[in-house]
């Protein structure tokens, strides 16, 4: 792997860039690639020991890589894939089995990827529901458009009255004037609770758990099913297009790690630089402009921009002097906000979990890669409830992943490994997280997963335990939420991260920001590294 440890590099550490990029996460990979592929001199810097912040793969035990953060591959966006050429660096999607579900009264329910199969599954529940969920799927696919042509668009800021900025909203007005024949539609989408959206087409218990499940837990925000403006969550699968030569959606061959080095390496072909064990202490700031970082080691690194992947609230409050950010932007920084209640078990083992009732479920043979127990509508609403009561969820949701059952080379031969999200659990300050949570978390997960899978011994040969605090820790994820702060329409679009300032620029000039705290969040998109590396060439004349 060619990177370069900062500790190694004190030669160099006068060396000028055009571009430094503080972290290698893969939205500050991207970001790099593509003003490398511009023939910008970059170098991107990463604390950790190895490149992808929470698009990574670890060996947490001998013999097994693990995706320790990102998980899934479902929104990389099919741009970035081919403009890099990444399956030219061993980038590749698995395709996976379809999803299983228990239902309460009903058993494993198989979640094909076809609508018309999953409509014949719904009317075991409903007739109405059956007839219902191809309208419902078409809707979507519909809208989805407008919403996937918003996520490349750069946030203007409309309280701005300059020439200039006008005529920006009004290009974007005219770029995006389809959304006006379906304005309501929308509203809709980014106000709505998804417990009221979905009951707007279905009836049945059963289905609204299985439609429900992602905007209620399963996308990374401490929310509740009926939690006003989760609707839009449900347009996941509507928000990348999977008929292109970049592929589809799935599992990563080697773990999501492999998507961060593809990219690194896509960028190195370039001139992109990367080194890790590279920790920034600070960002050099010099009469309101950016000229570089200090490291933890105290080398200097010039550069005519930086470019801060880290969440916006670590670069600006942590890594930049008070004094050279006005008050009121530092206020409404620290009022960016989102606690993750969530937590991930990973489980190294001999034997999968069966569920019960699978064989009679039209599943066929071999395994699922992955389980959603969710069974009922009252379920989600309890883990909720009890998150609110301040107690951990006692009957968990959980996104049950066995990669290995697509990826055999992830664990030594005859083992595999378990990747169990779910919520949830009191995070924040004064939460204990620590190993006596860690170990109640493990025992209540395996109780769950054998509550639908009782043949299955619960027995583990490792455990790893990530809970909120683990994530803020080791990935740098502010309240452990993998979107840095919450996505809620007061902090979407051009008030992301603050109002004012959500077109990648901040209070310093030549100091930029390409993560997830930046339309449109986080979920391995790349867009936000994208977007960036286009605002910085605009200003280097580059574009």
């Amino acid at each position: 792997m060619k990177t370069r440890p900062g500790s190694d590099a004190k030669q160099k550490s006068n060396m000028k860039y055009d571009v430094v990029i503080v972290g290698a996460g893969h939205n500050g990979l991207v970001c790099g690639a593509y003003l490398a592929k511009a023939g910008m001199k970059v170098c991107v810097l990463e604390r950790r020991p190895l490149v992808g912040g929470a698009c990574a793969t670890e060996e947490v035990w001998p013999g097994y890589r693990v995706s320790t953060a990102a998980h899934m591959l479902g929104l990389l966006q099919p741009r970035v894939i081919l403009d890099l050429e990444l399956q030219k660096f061993g980038y590749e999607v698995l395709q996976t089995p379809p999803v299983v579900q228990p239902i309460e009264g009903a058993g494993p329910i198989v979640l094909w990827k076809e609508t018309d199969r999953l409509a014949k599954q719904f009317a075991r529940f409903s007739a109405k529901d059956a007839a219902a969920y191809p309208r419902y799927v078409e809707h979507l696919a519909q809208v989805g458009p407008i919403f996937r042509q918003l996520m490349w668009e750069i946030p203007f800021d409309p309280s701005d009255l300059s020439p200039k900025n006008l005529v920006a909203m009004a290009r974007f007005a005219w770029r995006n004037r389809g959304f006006v024949g379906r304005f309501h539609e929308v509203t809709d989408l980014l106000t709505m609770s998804a417990y009221d959206y979905l009951s707007r087409w279905f009836e049945s218990d059963a289905v609204m758990a299985i439609l429900g499940y992602y905007p209620a837990g399963g996308s990374g925000q401490s929310v509740g099913f009926r939690t006003e403006g989760t609707a839009y969550f449900l347009l996941r699968g509507q928000l990348r297009e999977n008929n292109t030569a970049a592929g589809g959606t799935g599992l990563v061959r080697g773990g999501m790690g492999t998507v961060s080095e593809a990219i690194r390496q896509s960028g190195a072909r370039f001139g992109m630089e990367t080194r890790v064990n590279a920790e920034v202490a600070r960002i050099l700031v010099r009469n309101g402009v950016a000229e570089g970082v200090v490291l933890a080691n105290g080398d200097q690194i010039l550069a005519d921009t930086v470019i801060a992947n880290a969440a916006a609230k670590h670069a600006l409050l942590d890594l930049v002097e008070p004094r050279e950010l006005p008050f009121e932007y530092r206020k409404k920084l620290r009022g960016f906000d989102g606690q993750a209640t969530a937590f991930k078990v990973h489980l190294a083992v001999k034997e999968l979990p069966r569920l019960e009732g699978i064989e009679e479920s039209g599943f066929g043979a071999g395994e699922p890669s992955q389980v959603t127990i969710a069974p009922s509508v009252a379920w989600l609403e309890q883990a909720y409830a009890d998150l609110q009561a301040g107690v951990p969820s006692q009957r968990p949701y959980l996104t049950v992943q066995a990669p290995t059952v697509v990826d055999t080379t992830l664990a030594p031969k005859g083992h595999h490994i378990l990747s169990i999200y779910g919520g949830h659990i009191p995070s924040g300050p004064g939460a204990d997280h620590g190993e006596a949570t860690k170990d109640a978390v493990t025992s209540r997960v395996i109780e769950t997963i054998r509550r639908f899978a009782p043949s299955w011994s619960g027995e583990y040969l490792h455990r790893h335990v990530m809970l909120a605090a683990d994530y803020e820790e080791q990935f740098g994820l502010p309240g452990g939420n993998p979107h840095h702060a919450d996505l809620r329409l007061s902090q979407l679009f051009f008030r992301r991260p603050v109002p004012g300032f959500a077109d990648h620029t901040t209070p310093v000039r030549n100091l930029f920001l390409c993560s997830a705290s930046n339309h449109p969040g986080g979920g391995v998109t790349g867009v936000p590294g994208y977007n960036a590396a286009q605002v910085v060439l605009a200003k280097r004349g580059r574009r």
